[in-house]
């Protein structure tokens, strides 16, 4: 039963997709058979939202490069999602947004789109896929020739590549989200054939989260796995206690390097934490996003919840373990081998709210489902293949007893 809310949310979005299609008439498109003989050389593309979804869109950049060795790719991006495209070698030139400080004003931000503009892009792609209309308004201000995006609920009037997308929602497709951005691009008749996500180090930075790690006291001889209970919404986060608890067991139960990572904004978690955890592990909490990158690649298991960090991990080959709660299942699955999701499928799941009463579908996961998971990819990786085990579990204690 659709609340009162949605039921005005789905009118608005009709009226719209009806007001601004009739527009659509107006202006002039192009099809995949009126592109086939125009000289490309730059194309910007737009993604100005979380960091999970720029490691999303890192497949566009290598399938674009693919197609056109020399075009010049730049990326508009966030003061922070930016982090996830330095050192991509399929990326030219970055753009940096900053909404919140250097074009906080209206007059800044229309000199700085004004001065894209300039560059003469000769397409422009917006690859956020929802109904928004604030980067399909940037993709018309920047772009002055071809303009490529999901054109459901309106959004087509910003475009003119015409893209045949289904009415809004579309998130009943049980589809990928690497795979819907790799399918926009096929109407520039890009067939894409590496569908992984992919963040480039420097050595540089490999060697400095080597030495960050050996001056926290860690024997690189060991194994490492590390844990983000974080989220960044609510709903997202398992229980804390139930990753301290983990924490614990894979502590006492294989005497191995557990690294807690932590966002500067993440504080009251590690605090929380801390309280609940017998054996505090090695906590970084003060990374910026490139150093936690770096450190994260030196893992050799990462536990996590779905957020950013789960896909930065993918996108570095590290196996995971993670939970899966209000999230859409198949549009955000790890993309990539050796990865384990616990999932609880329940009737108001997958609700995509960022706060929940109950939290039923996170509560569902025990912290036996978990540490099965763990010492399941612990044998399936050969982690510890010399090592005795101790026979505690995560229930031997009284305050770690969650099911």
């Amino acid at each position: 039963m659709k609340s009162r809310n949605r039921k005005i949310e789905d009118l608005y979005l009709t009226l719209r997709n009806l007001i601004f299609g009739s527009l659509r008439s107006f202006t002039k498109t192009y099809a995949k058979e009126d592109l086939l003989d125009i000289n490309i050389k730059n194309i910007l593309i737009i993604r100005l939202d979380r960091i999970g979804d720029m490691v999303m869109t890192t497949p566009i950049f290598r399938a674009l490069k693919e197609k056109w060795p020399n075009v010049q790719i730049t990326v508009l991006a966030n003061s922070v999602n930016k982090n996830l495209v330095i050192n991509n070698p399929f990326v030219d030139c970055i753009i940096v947004y900053d909404k919140e400080k250097r074009h906080k004003s209206l007059n800044s931000r229309l000199s700085f789109f004004k001065g894209i503009r300039e560059r003469n892009f000769d397409i422009v792609i917006d690859p956020y896929l929802d109904y928004e209309l604030y980067t399909s308004i940037i993709t018309r201000l920047v772009g002055s020739k071809y303009r490529l995006g999901f054109e459901f609920a309106g959004r087509g009037i910003f475009y003119n590549i015409r893209y045949s997308s289904k009415f809004f929602p579309i998130f009943t497709e049980k589809k990928h989200m690497i795979d819907y951005y790799l399918d926009l691009i096929t109407c520039l008749g890009i067939e894409a054939k590496e569908r992984q996500p992919e963040i480039f180090l420097s050595s540089d930075e490999k060697e400095n989260a080597l030495q960050l790690l050996k001056n926290k006291g860690i024997k690189l001889k060991n194994k490492i796995i590390g844990i983000h209970p974080g989220g960044n919404y609510e709903s997202q986060r398992w229980p804390i206690e139930r990753f301290a608890a983990i924490s614990d067991y894979l502590v006492a139960r294989y005497s191995t390097n557990v690294i807690l990572f932590g966002g500067r904004d993440e504080r009251h978690l590690i605090s929380e934490f801390k309280d609940y955890a017998v054996k505090t592990p090695i906590i970084l909490e003060d990374l910026n996003l490139r150093e936690f990158i770096s450190v994260l690649s030196r893992c050799n298991l990462f536990l996590c919840n779905n957020s950013g960090p789960l896909h930065i991990a993918t996108a570095l080959g590290i196996p995971t373990v993670s939970t899966m709660g209000p999230t859409v299942p198949f549009h955000w699955w790890p993309r990539g081998k050796n990865h384990v999701v616990l999932r609880k499928d329940l009737d108001c799941s997958p609700c995509k709210k960022g706060i929940c009463e109950t939290h039923e579908c996170m509560k569902l996961i025990t912290t036996n489902d978990f540490s099965a998971a763990v010492k399941m990819q612990i044998e399936i990786l050969n982690l510890f293949p010399s090592e005795k085990v101790s026979n505690y579990s995560t229930t031997n204690k009284s305050s770690h007893s969650i099911k």
